[in-house]
């Protein structure tokens, strides 16, 4: 028997507002798996989607307004310009007996979400503007994987644990105890998506700020 669970996640690091276009791509779909102890551990199905917000302006300072104006306002009252989001879900299957439940295999499925500015440029933009802009956005793009890869490597290591679970009386008990497993690596992963946060201030040491 399989049964999916799933459970969304929502974790702003530079947050966008308007979405102009978007891109979905499929990154990785592993068929190897290797056993620990008796449970089989399938790698991370992992999807990703590029959703992008259009912002304009023929000068450093026209660029500045139009993002602080497109931007999203999050929660905490400040102004964001980029948005990496997930979704955690995962399938197992059982290996039942007239007396006990046990997980025959486990395969974390995570969707990432990032959410990114798109200079509408013109075609007489000023060759130090672009490099500027497109520097401005790589840098962007390194913070926001990073947030992608603390996402990744929590689902790897549910994974791993749930890999040593054993056989539970019951198919309930034994699902209540992955949630419970679950919940405590996605508390780490928020621990250290707020850690990354502080120390690199959200981007900025990482020069992921314009102008």
């Amino acid at each position: 028997m399989m049964k999916i669970f799933a459970i969304s996640l929502l974790f702003i690091t530079f947050a966008a507002a308007t979405i102009a276009a978007e891109d979905r791509v499929d990154i990785a779909s592993l068929e190897g798996s290797h056993t620990v102890w008796r449970n089989k551990v399938l790698s991370p199905v992992v999807t990703e989607k590029y959703e992008y917000y259009e912002v304009c302006g023929c000068d450093e300072e026209a660029i500045h307004c139009d993002l602080r104006q497109k931007c999203v306002t999050w929660k905490d009252g400040h102004k964001y310009d980029s948005l990496t989001s997930w979704d955690v879900k995962w399938d197992h299957e059982y290996d039942r007996t007239s007396e006990t439940c046990a997980i025959n295999s486990f395969k974390p499925i995570v969707e990432i979400t990032f959410r990114y500015p798109k200079w509408k440029r013109t075609d007489d933009a000023p060759l130090s503007l672009i490099k500027k802009w497109d520097r401005y956005v790589n840098n962007l793009i390194i913070h926001e994987n990073i947030h992608r890869d603390i996402v990744l490597e929590a689902a790897a290591d549910l994974s791993r644990a749930v890999a040593q679970l054993s056989s539970s009386p019951s198919c309930a008990e034994l699902d209540r105890t992955v949630r419970a497993l679950f919940r405590v690596r996605m508390g780490k992963m928020h621990r250290d998506q707020r850690e990354y946060d502080e120390v690199t201030k959200h981007g900025v040491t990482q020069g992921a700020v314009f102008p």
